[in-house]
């Protein structure tokens, strides 16, 4: 199946933090893909979507009307130097692998960041997680290093391997980054059930 004919892929909104919220908590909760050991809750995402979807794009795919999976990108460091660096993420809902819902996420933001300006982007994949390293390797990352026993999670220690792909190349002084596109947003609180 095309999953581009299946799903469409849009700019988060507040209105979506709640589904979001429960695709991550899958991982939390079940999996030691995320190293967070507590859920989340949506005001948890609402306050991180607040703070970042201005500057850093917020995609989710939605198919049949649901939210199937979120990619994301947020700075890698917060000196100043590291400006044109960012670290993305993807999670899909439980049942929406292998249909290439992923890829298209992380298609969709690179082309974004590039269009940004950003210059390189960078993943953490807490290891074994072999589908994870095929899908960053198929898109043009370099594995660059590995932290070793950097988490403890389900009952063993883990080890995080980071990866790195180029985006917009910069020769001399990069221009700073444009701000992220976004569709409207309205003010939403009350929609994700914050405090």
């Amino acid at each position: 199946m095309n999953v581009m004919t299946a799903a469409g892929i849009r700019f988060a909104t507040a209105e979506d933090l709640p589904a979001v919220c429960a695709v991550v908590n899958h991982y939390i909760e079940t999996t030691a893909a995320n190293f967070r050991t507590e859920p989340q809750q949506p005001h948890e995402w609402l306050e991180q979507w607040e703070r970042g979807h201005r500057t850093h794009p917020w995609l989710v795919a939605e198919v049949d009307g649901e939210v199937a999976g979120i990619s994301y990108a947020f700075p890698w460091k917060a000196r100043a130097a590291y400006a044109w660096t960012v670290e993305c993420a993807v999670y899909l809902a439980p049942g929406q692998h292998g249909r290439g819902l992923g890829r298209a996420l992380y298609e969709r933001l690179f082309a974004l960041l590039s269009e940004q300006g950003f210059h390189s982007v960078i993943a953490g994949v807490a290891l074994p997680n072999p589908a994870s390293e095929g899908l960053h390797r198929s898109l043009g990352f370099r594995q660059v290093g590995t932290f070793r026993e950097n988490g403890y999670k389900m009952g063993s220690w883990r080890d995080v391997s980071y990866w790195q792909r180029p985006l917009a190349a910069h020769s001399g002084a990069p221009a700073p980054t444009a701000p992220a596109p976004t569709a409207p947003v309205p003010a939403a609180q009350e929609a994700v059930g914050a405090e």
